[in-house]
């Protein structure tokens, strides 16, 4: 029989030892939820939260820039683009295989998603593809509970209302890998054009926004918000009108048109073409595109108005003009005879009048454009002191417009044949530099700054952005021989035998002007001897460029304008018929505005 006394004292002892093993066990229990709930609450509560608390970075709106008259050349539209958590990046390879018949993804469009990926930033979401057009937006809605984890969201993206027309002096915007701050890997920066050079003003500062989510991955609400701040608007001095009519006068031609306002410098037009598309390089422009441009020999991605460089022919002359009546106090109306060519030394130069102008005087030059008139004034003439009156004029130095590249061309002298080819300067030289040949390169804003400073008789600063106040200096020339040189430009466009002639307007303001032949190669004796070639006997790289440059009205003259055709023949057959009517056009409908 067993002992009631050992049983009891066995159940005693199991009893204590199980309230022993319950005792610790809520010890324990009560221990890690304090551990939880107390001391780690911080840490947990944070991490909850980044389950629960989605952080996206708001991009901001990008200035509008506007025309002289407030049309917008450049806006935004909306861009719509698929999101993915980033925490969620291992499911992006399944989305895209079974989104396939929904939204095309482009070897583009997976090569910025892998960039994506790879760049960390403050938002908890990753781009997929943007761009998303209506139709991709419609069949995603319809499926969208399908796939967890991803949201549409709205941006703003740069749209260019006449793309091709103004990319030149626009620019385009992209995105820069430079970048300090690596949350903004996703905004798009000026990189060209009015775009770059007032990137800052345009830009705008970033904001952000707290999202609570669900499990799901569902948007629930918002939880604040620090708005972004848009960029800043820009008014500019271009004239839509006259640079889209400039454009349709450009098919198949390449060149450039300028228009600078003689009263305050505004540019009115800078055109450039060919062109290129600077809508597809705010979209983003592929690879295969981009190698295209670069690689195209009629160098579309070249601003040619402030980067190409040219020989400005006979439009130089009326520097030339301006400097012998200027400096050597040389008398308008002193004549020599051109016989077709000038002797010098051992060579000849040639007037491009094969039978020569006969006895002719400095307004008669300029107006028949004579070579060999200005040759005999070469000999007279120090190309030292003739290059330094030149940059009054804005030749061989930088215009300082307000738009990034700019070239300033040469403008020779001794010293700078000494340190560019070596060699000593020779007078002949001088003969070919007065005619706007030889050495001599400008662009075609020099040209037409050269222009609106003869025509108003201030020195003349270019300005793309749109300002109320510009004062110039006077150029210290005397007012009668710019009076005679203004004369001798009427005479070339609007008397009979003025090279001009066919492209004067009728009516009340006048159009005057200089046109230009800019050589591209060199006319051997050879060749002379049998017969000049005409332009359009030679290889199109080889032919001539067509240059006219000149101003309108004739009195309180308001608008200067050049056009410069490529391997189109002499100034007076294509660039003087296009100046016409560029001129015609922005005379008709913007002088009294």
């Amino acid at each position: 029989m067993i002992d009631r006394k050992d049983n009891s004292q066995l159940l005693r002892k199991r009893s204590f030892v199980l309230g022993s093993l319950k005792t610790l066990f809520t010890l324990i229990v009560f221990g890690k939820l304090y551990h939880l709930q107390i001391l780690d609450k911080l840490k947990y509560g944070k991490l909850s939260d980044l389950n629960r608390i989605k952080v996206k970075i708001l991009y901001p709106e990008r200035g509008i820039i506007y025309d002289l008259y407030n049309n917008p050349i450049a806006l935004n539209k909306a861009d719509f683009q698929l999101n993915i958590f980033r925490e969620k990046a291992d499911l992006i390879n399944d989305y895209i295989s079974s989104l396939s018949n929904v939204i095309k993804f482009s070897e583009q469009d997976l090569a910025d998603l892998k960039e994506n990926i790879k760049n960390k930033d403050l938002s908890d979401f990753i781009i997929m593809k943007k761009n998303l057009d209506w139709s991709q937006l419609e069949r995603f809605e319809l499926i969208s509970n399908n796939f967890p984890f991803l949201i549409i969201n709205q941006e703003r993206a740069r749209s260019y209302k006449n793309n091709f027309i103004f990319s030149h002096v626009i620019g385009y915007v992209g995105y820069r890998k430079d970048l300090k701050d690596k949350k903004l890997n996703n905004l798009k920066f000026g990189i060209s054009g009015i775009e770059k050079l007032f990137d800052k003003k345009l830009l705008g500062k970033d904001g952000w926004i707290k999202l609570e989510t669900n499990s799901k991955g569902r948007i629930k609400k918002e939880l604040n918000k620090k708005i972004s701040i848009p960029g800043e608007n820009l008014k500019t001095n271009l004239i839509a009108p006259i640079q889209e009519y400039a454009y349709s006068l450009f098919k198949d031609i390449n060149g450039a048109v300028v228009m600078i306002d003689c009263r305050n410098g505004g540019v009115n037009c800078l055109l450039s073409t060919p062109s290129f598309n600077n809508n597809e390089f705010s979209d983003g422009v592929t690879a295969e595109k981009w190698k295209l441009l670069v690689n195209n020999e009629s160098k579309p991605l070249l601003n040619r108005c402030i980067a190409g460089l040219y020989a400005p022919g006979s439009t130089f002359k009326l520097i030339t003009a301006l400097y012998v009546l200027e400096h050597l106090n040389f008398n308008p109306n002193t004549k020599y005879f051109c016989s077709g060519f000038t002797e010098f030394g051992d060579r000849k130069f040639h007037c491009w009048k094969e039978e020569g102008h006969g006895l002719i005087d400095l307004k008669g030059a300029i107006k028949k454009s004579c070579d060999c008139y200005f040759y005999n004034l070469a000999k007279l003439i120090n190309v030292d002191s003739l290059s330094e009156f030149s940059k009054n004029f804005s030749l061989g130095v930088s215009t300082r417009i307000d738009i990034p590249n700019e070239l300033i061309g040469i403008m020779p002298n001794r010293k700078w044949k000494k340190k560019n080819k070596g060699e000593r300067w020779q007078k002949g030289e001088t003969l070919i530099t007065v005619i706007g040949q030889g050495f001599m390169l400008a662009t075609p804003l020099q040209i037409t700054n050269m222009t609106a400073t003869l025509a108003s008789g201030k020195k003349i600063k270019p300005k793309i952005l749109y300002s109320p106040d510009n004062i110039f200096e006077n150029t210290e020339v005397s007012m009668k021989n710019l009076t005679f040189v203004r004369n001798a430009m009427y005479s070339v466009v609007n008397e009979y035998e003025g090279t001009a002639y066919s492209s004067r307007i009728s009516g009340k303001y006048k159009l005057v002007g200089k046109t230009g032949t800019s050589q591209v190669r060199k006319i051997s004796k050879e060749e002379r001897e049998l017969g000049v070639l005409k332009n359009e006997e030679i290889v199109y790289k080889l032919r001539d460029h067509s240059i006219f440059t000149g101003f309108a009205p004739h009195k309180n003259p308001k608008f200067a304008i050049t056009v410069i055709a490529e391997h189109m023949g002499s100034g007076s057959k294509v660039a003087a018929p296009i100046a016409k009517k560029v001129m015609k056009f922005s005379l008709k409908n913007f002088l009294k505005k």
